[in-house]
């Protein structure tokens, strides 16, 4: 997108002090907010009154009130720094250590070489800033906010209990806040409520509505990484295993594991729930370690990065689109997506409910296993696949930024 590739630098500025020079502006932003998600969003939990964000004009406690009132996680880094993308450097930059940007214990996902701590006051590319945020919800900005989180701010943020995660997995808590079900049969609603206790779409409008807010206050780093932060819950929405709970199961499949649930048998779900997270983490290590593979080679040719060249002119976003567009998109290509998975990955990696995939140790050989297990020919379909997956990011994620750039 020309306006974010030909962006002129803007100047980095901390939490603290965008949050101190906007703080009665922005106190009356977030009760707007709040109103508007009470108002339009499916399935709003309200924030507790006690949260709000007030202009006290307290420096000290001022990032901790502004994430208490948005509900994130208390412990969130949010520092300056930059992500960039392998084997891309900026001149006269350090790197960040990774506890610096991330709440986990296990960091083995992240290449600490991409990770450059930024100063106050130094320029940087737009581009920089929108794409490092991108990744940062992935860091831990929605971990622990349930009431069985074991978290004293779960217990204070009135999400109520997690409805459904991956308890093996130490990100699991943020599923309900990075995967929502809005497309599902009316009778699986009424067995299993607790499918609608989602809430990315909540995530989505707060910040773009933070970011329109910082770029029309002057405050253009801010307005370029908030955008970042939301366009990963567009990028979650790409992905068929954030929006459908089964992909592969018929209706009736999962209606019976729901029942068993119900009748005190708990042991087809906890399957079901092994299976998707497998399949799930599976699909996006695939896409990471393809993508990668070709900015390290510089193939910017390779049909994985030229799917995210969009056709201009984009849709207009509507702030419905991320439920009644995007997911369903989404939705609708879930049955092929779990088929192609089933065809070319080993089944060990994807059918075995004994299996936790991460315990594997396969990562690092997972494109050469595709190969040898299907072939050129499978390879290449599971490659189709996520470039398909791929533009429809780059189509709704486009209509989200331009949407935003209107208040700069």
């Amino acid at each position: 997108m020309p306006e974010v590739r030909d962006a002129a630098p803007v100047k980095v500025e901390s939490l603290q002090s965008f949050l101190l020079a906007n703080e009665e502006a922005l106190a009356t932003h977030l009760q707007n907010d709040e109103a508007w998600m009470q108002e339009n969003l499916w399935n709003y939990q309200p924030r507790p009154q006690d949260l709000a964000f007030a202009a006290t004009g307290n420096e000290k406690d001022v990032v901790m009130r502004f994430k208490r009132a948005i509900r994130i996680n208390p412990e969130a880094r949010l520092g300056l720094y930059a992500q960039l993308p392998p084997s891309y450097r900026l001149d006269n930059m350090v790197p960040i250590t990774l506890k610096e940007v991330s709440v986990f214990n296990d960091l083995a996902h992240m290449n600490p070489d991409e990770f450059m701590r930024l100063q106050p006051g130094q320029t940087i590319a737009p581009l920089h800033v929108a794409v490092s945020a991108n990744d940062e919800p992935d860091h831990g900005l929605d971990i622990g906010l349930f009431t069985d989180s074991g978290t004293a701010y779960g217990k204070e943020y009135g999400f109520g209990e997690q409805a459904f995660g991956n308890p093996n997995l130490e990100y699991g808590t943020q599923a309900p806040f990075h995967m929502a079900f809005y497309h599902e049969s009316p009778v699986l609603y009424a067995l299993g409520g607790f499918l609608k206790r989602t809430y990315p779409e909540m995530r989505i409008y707060q910040y773009q509505s933070l970011a329109r807010f910082a770029f029309a206050q002057g405050h253009d780093y801010w307005g370029w990484r908030f955008m970042g932060l939301g366009l990963h819950y567009i990028g979650d929405f790409s992905n068929p295993y954030h929006v459908t709970p089964v992909p592969g199961n018929s209706t009736l499949s999962t209606l019976w594991v729901g029942l068993l649930n119900l009748l005190g048998l708990p042991d087809a779900q906890k399957e079901a729930t092994q299976l998707v997270s497998n399949r799930h983490t599976v699909l996006e290590e695939f896409q990471s370690q393809l993508m990668t593979l070709q900015l390290q080679e510089g193939n910017h040719e390779h049909e994985t990065l030229k799917s995210l060249a969009v056709e201009y002119p984009v849709n207009q976003y509507r702030h419905t689109d991320p439920v009644n567009l995007f997911s369903k998109v989404s939705a609708d290509k879930a049955d092929h997506v779990h088929h192609v998975l089933a065809d070319t990955i080993p089944h060990a990696y994807v059918m075995d409910v004994n299996v936790e995939y991460t315990d594997l140790d396969a990562t690092d050989e997972l494109l050469d296993t595709v190969k040898l297990e299907s072939g050129d020919a499978g390879f290449n379909q599971l490659t189709n696949t996520v470039s398909d997956l791929l533009a429809d990011f780059s189509r709704h994620g486009s209509a989200y930024v331009q949407h935003i750039l209107q208040a700069k």
